[in-house]
Formats: structure tokens, C-alpha cells, sequence
């Protein structure tokens, strides 16, 4: 064990990070379990351009440690959910018997007022559960930063595709170029508003069919519901010209820091494709794209 601890401790000093829990909590699983999602993220961000960052680290845990640690508050939360189902049932009962009462008795205005006393409380439960599943629902897919789809709703609405008889549709990874250099020129306060800020633009310039996630620390993926690859492709154009037409300026300082400019890459999902074996394909894409020198899109051939 104190070996193991002293192997984190040595990639924290390697890679200059700061020792965080959830950091040390992300190393660890990479060195005890090496075919786990989390070592394989792991693996990808430090052959990615950024590297293995404190950030990028966080992310991580964010998005494939946290869901786990955070299990019994998404426990709470169903059982509150459970809790008004049961009340509204309860209600629902005691409407029917009430009901029932209305056809026996002469007092009706009464029982009409019950049943009505009863029928607004059944409205106002069912409007609490309905906040809190949204609630429940947003805090587990929604990104935190950007506050578009996380990861786990890219795997969720992948599964729910493959559900369908014929799930062929694209899929695109967009990068956001030397983003490394804007963290380390302009701090990482100035790397949080660019990425909100292409987040945004993605977004705006995406059909309402699309879905957009954040899929790592400056990745972002979409998928498509269409086999068409000149539709699809064209939508990515237009993203990555969008995005481009932005104006960077760092409003302490006064100045313009610049474009941002987006690398991408395109392939068709095939029926028999699990989540790693499609996003691997599009990464190896994008990958291309960088090579290639950046700002410009690479399809599948």
C-alpha cells in the first residue's frame, strides 16, 4: 500500500500537479485498475496535446469517479421522488372514495369541495415531483462549466439509439485548438470563459435535433440523427467557421487575445458499435485533423 501511494505520489510530482484528494483519487484508480474507463481517460489525456493536467484530472473525476461517490445522494433524491408518487396515489384514493361518497350523500357542495381541496393538492405533488426529477436529471447529466450535456448522457443517448432497429447516425469530436496555450498564456479563470464560450457558440450554430455534449476537458461531441454525411458535415462546417468568427478580449487587461479555431472529426456509427469502439474512431479522426495542421475537419473514408 505504501508503495502504491508513493507511485501517485510520483506522477503528481512528474506531471507538476497539485496533490487534491480527487486528483490522488484519479491516479490511484489509474495505477490499481488499468482497463477501467477511468484509466483509459487517463491514458488519452496525457497523449493529448494538454496533457495530464490538474484540470483535465478534475474533470475526470467529475464525470466517471463522482457518479459513483455520489450514489447515495442520487438515492435520496429517488426516494424523495418515490415518497410523492406515494402521496399522490394516496390522494388519488382518497378522490375516488370521495367520489364514491358524492353519489350516496345529499351533501354534495361538500364533498365536491373536498374532492376539489383534494385534486389541488394531487396538482401541486405531481408539480414537486416533477422538480425534483428534473432536478435529479440536471445534476447528473449536465456539465457543471458549460452547462450543456455531460459525458454520461453522450453514453446514455448512445445506448438509447442502439435500442432502435437501425442506429446508423455520425458522430463528431471538435477540439478546441492550442487550448493549452490559452490556459498557461491567460490563466485558467480565461480557459473556463472560452470554453463557456464555444459551448455557447456550438450550441447556437447546432440544429434543435442535434445533441451536444462536453465530451473531455476541451472536447466537445456531437451526435447527429442522420446517416446523411453531407448534412452532417455541413452542420460541422458551419460550427467550426462560427466559432472562429469570435472575437476572444480579456476585458481586465483590454486587449484581444484572438480567435479560437476547432479541429474535428466525423464517422459514422455502424449498428454493431459499443461507445468505446465509435468514440475511439472519431478520436483517431480528429487526431488526423491535428496532424493535418489543425482548423479543418477530417470525415471518414
Amino acid at each position: 500500500m505504501t508503495f502504491l501511494c508513493e507511485q501517485v505520489v510520483s506522477e503528481i510530482d512528474r506531471h507538476d500537479l497539485n496533490c487534491d484528494p480527487r486528483i490522488f483519487h484519479v491516479l490511484h484508480l489509474f495505477l490499481t485498475e488499468p482497463d477501467s474507463t477511468v484509466a483509459r481517460e487517463v491514458q488519452r489525456l496525457i497523449a493529448s496535446e494538454e496533457g495530464l493536467t490538474a484540470k483535465a484530472l478534475l474533470f475526470v473525476y467529475e464525470n466517471f469517479v463522482q457518479p459513483n461517490v455520489s450514489s447515495e445522494k442520487q438515492f435520496e433524491s429517488m426516494k424523495r421522488s418515490h415518497g410523492h408518487l406515494d402521496a399522490i396515489r394516496s390522494s388519488a384514493e382518497n378522490s375516488a372514495e370521495l367520489c364514491k361518497d358524492a353519489k350516496r350523500k345529499s351533501a354534495k357542495d361538500d364533498v365536491i369541495k373536498a374532492l376539489s381541496d383534494n385534486m389541488a393538492e394531487i396538482i401541486a405533488r405531481t408539480a414537486k415531483l416533477e422538480q425534483e426529477l428534473a432536478a435529479s436529471q440536471s445534476e447528473i447529466f449536465t456539465d457543471s462549466l458549460t452547462g450543456i450535456y455531460n459525458r454520461r448522457y453522450l453514453e446514455a443517448e448512445f445506448a438509447a439509439r442502439h435500442s432502435r432497429p437501425s442506429p446508423k447516425y455520425f458522430l463528431a469530436l471538435l477540439d478546441i485548438d492550442h487550448f493549452k496555450n490559452v490556459n498557461d498564456t491567460y490563466g485558467h479563470i480565461i480557459g473556463d470563459q472560452v470554453l463557456k464560450l464555444v459551448a455557447t457558440a456550438i450550441k447556437s450554430l447546432i440544429r434543435s435535433q442535434d445533441v451536444l455534449c462536453r465530451y473531455g476537458g476541451e472536447e466537445f461531441a456531437i451526435l447527429f440523427d442522420s446517416a446523411d454525411e453531407t448534412e452532417c458535415a455541413d452542420v460541422v462546417e458551419r460550427v467550426r467557421l462560427g466559432v472562429t468568427k469570435h472575437k476572444l478580449v480579456n476585458r481586465k487587461q483590454g486587449h484581444t487575445i484572438g480567435s479560437v479555431t476547432l479541429s474535428a472529426g466525423l464517422a459514422l456509427v455502424e449498428p454493431d458499435d459499443d461507445f468505446d469502439t465509435a468514440l475511439e474512431r472519431v478520436d483517431r479522426l480528429l487526431y488526423k485533423a491535428k496532424q493535418a495542421g489543425r482548423d479543418r475537419l477530417v470525415i471518414q473514408t
